[in-house]
């Protein structure tokens, strides 16, 4: 059998000398090759099946095999040497965080329209939000949150308070103010429980009990104290820092003060009008004129008595109006005088049961305040506003000589105010209804300007 080659190269021969026979050309026989060394055939083999010459193509190439990568070297073993010193990782910065609320609630009891209920009484303290975000990274309450959670604490009503009439949004409740007792221990595992929590956003300031004061709500309700009756007003902005000291003395006396009896005397409830008792000398009317006297300034607390007794419905036994309109005492018609002992203001306590009184005043606003309350009733009171039925023109100016100031000053005591008769309606209404009325009449003399004119030499 020829070789591959060999075969190819006879069957090139053959066919050019059949293109050259077509062509006319004479074929030259084929050369006679060399003779060649015969190698000795191989053992005999089963003869391969004929095979049509087919046209050579190439073989179909593989591509190679990718190759990973080859690997990082393993680490050599370390080289001994000095042990290195320790490294602080360095602390993450704080992430944002909102604020922390420390809040305590409780309830107090109370009585609203003589039905026990309770009052809330919230407070909270609030840590910042950059202040929480620290102090969560640190985990622990720090010493100056230690010391915010004292002084909140210690500012929390831990003392009781006597019961007293208090004004809500929505009206007057009695409110027994009992002292709260915190457990400062759970105090604290709440506000670490909430600084460790990312989430947490309120600590609570735990209270283990209250304390109730010497006065309760049950001291009203055994004597049926248990509903508002009237509130009185007046504003002495203006006045000297005596009269205002003889002010507060004579309202101190309405400030948390029981009342049992049939007939309400003023001048019974504050007392002598002495130095002893702590009043002071100040301007009073005296006649036809304005002068010193111990006490000046008290009438501010009768005409405010008056306004709160005569819009609570009590009938009127004793009231006398001022010489003249004191500005102190706007509206005009509403004021009640008292001189001791020949002048008093008087009403009949025609409620059924005792009165409680409760007097407050502040005096940057120059605000006096009278609350009455009693036995509560089936009808209300309407004051009307004061009406002006006639004036008469103040006189010209008073000049009074006073030793006291030197010769040639000049102080103006008193201010002018025209003469007056003035009204003022009650009606005492049931049902939407008019059940009964009553009118006040006040008749005020013209008064002038006075002044006191130095005569010391």
């Amino acid at each position: 059998m020829l070789p591959a080659l060999s075969r190819a190269l006879l069957l090139g021969t053959l066919l050019l000398g059949a293109h050259v026979a077509a062509q006319g050309i004479p074929v030259l026989p084929p050369a006679t090759p060399a003779p060649q060394p015969v190698p000795t055939p191989p053992p005999p083999a089963d003869p391969a099946p004929p095979v049509d010459p087919a046209p050579i193509e190439p073989a179909p190439v593989e591509p190679a095999p990718v190759q990973p990568p080859p690997a990082d070297p393993a680490p050599a073993d370390p080289v001994p040497g000095p042990p290195a010193k320790p490294v602080t990782p360095a602390r993450p910065a704080p992430q944002p965080s909102g604020p922390l609320l420390i809040n305590v609630e409780a309830q107090w009891p109370a009585l609203v329209n003589g039905k026990k209920t309770t009052v809330p009484f919230t407070r909270t303290l609030t840590i910042p939000g950059s202040r929480v975000a620290a102090l969560r990274q640190r985990g622990v309450i720090t010493p100056s949150l230690e010391a915010d959670l004292a002084a909140f604490i210690k500012g929390l009503p831990t003392q009781p308070q006597d019961a007293r009439f208090e004004e809500q949004w929505d009206g007057w409740a009695l409110v027994q103010r009992n002292g709260l007792k915190v457990d400062a221990a759970k105090t604290r595992q709440s506000l670490l429980t909430a600084l460790k929590n990312p989430k947490g956003v309120k600590a609570t300031v735990v209270i283990s009990g209250q304390v109730a004061p010497n006065r309760t709500l049950d001291y009203f309700a055994s004597r049926g104290i248990t509903a508002h009756l009237g509130s009185g007003e007046t504003n002495y902005y203006g006045s000297s820092a005596a009269r205002m000291t003889n002010i507060h003395v004579g309202a101190a006396s309405f400030k948390d003060r029981l009342f049992e009896g049939k007939t309400f005397s003023f001048s019974q409830m504050i007392g002598p009008i002495s130095t002893r008792s702590g009043y002071v000398t100040g301007l009073v009317i005296a006649g036809e004129r304005t002068a010193s006297g111990v006490g000046g300034g008290i009438c501010q607390v009768s005409t405010t008595v008056f306004r709160t007794l005569y819009k609570a419905g009590l009938p009127v036994v004793e009231r006398r109006n001022h010489s003249y309109q004191v500005h102190y005492y706007d509206p005009q018609g509403l004021d009640a005088t008292i001189y001791q002992p020949s002048q008093d203001l008087r009403f009949a306590n025609d409620t059924g049961g005792a009165l409680w009184f409760q007097a407050d005043w502040d005096d940057k606003e120059s605000r006096l305040s009278v609350h009455v309350f009693g036995k509560a009733r089936d009808y209300t009171v309407e004051v009307a506003a004061p009406r002006t039925l006639s004036t008469t023109p103040s006189p010209k100016d008073r000049l009074i000589q006073d030793a006291t100031l030197s010769a040639g000053q000049r102080k103006q005591v008193d201010w002018a105010a025209p003469g007056a008769v003035i009204e003022v309606t009650r009606k005492f209404m049931r049902d939407g209804k008019a059940f009964k009325q009553d009118t006040l009449r006040s008749q005020y003399r013209p008064w002038p300007n006075i002044f006191l004119v130095g005569t010391k030499s």
